[in-house]
């Protein structure tokens, strides 16, 4: 009689289970027997190797395709970000308007019916108007995100960096002919070793 074959569907379910076991750290065989155990079918560590063989397949290309996914919802929210930034520094660019109001001044500014003054009172109300520069604060939030942007898609220059030795402490220096050819004939004499 002929081994029990796994449907496609039993095989998503197997991977299903093969992935979380992996991820918990339980062994090839640990895997096989539970899924012997859950199904009634032997299953054998080739079995389980050929599942977790195909589930990294798929992790592989899934990594590629939500890495390119990410990096498209950082630059949206990125794109977001800026155009709020630029709103702000634009609305702290307006001409700005202050209002004063000072004290309160007593005044007998008429008699009421009994022939008895009437106190009012008045505030004086100032209106200040005036230009202004903008929030330079605004203009370093929008460079981080320009900043970012061009990392985030690999734009800026490669950073050059200055050879030294291995402790970092001195330049590099390279070899001369003769100490090059030197260091050569005995590398060569340790192989010949």
């Amino acid at each position: 009689m002929a081994k029990p074959r796994r449907t496609p569907d039993q095989v998503i379910k197997d991977q299903a289970i093969v992935a979380e076991m992996y991820l918990k750290g339980f062994t090839m065989a640990a895997i096989a027997e539970a899924l012997e155990a859950a199904n009634g079918i032997k299953y054998s560590v080739n079995m389980v190797n050929y599942d977790l063989r195909e589930i990294r397949k798929r992790w592989r290309s899934s990594a590629v395709r939500d890495f390119d996914a990410h990096r498209e919802e950082q630059l949206a929210r990125l794109d977001l970000l800026e155009a709020k930034a630029w709103r702000e520094f634009e609305r702290s660019c307006e001409d700005y308007h202050k209002r004063y109001e000072q004290g309160e001044e007593v005044t007998e500014a008429a008699i009421n019916d009994d022939g008895e003054p009437i106190e009012a009172k008045a505030k004086f109300v100032r209106t200040e108007t005036g230009g202004q520069t903008g929030d330079p604060r605004y203009m370093n939030v929008i460079l981080n995100i320009v900043e970012r942007r061009c990392k985030l898609l690999g734009l800026d220059a490669p950073t050059k960096v200055a050879p030294t030795n291995p402790e970092g402490d001195k330049p590099y220096q390279s070899m001369s002919e003769s100490e090059m050819d030197n260091r050569i004939a005995e590398l060569l004499q340790k192989l010949e070793k």
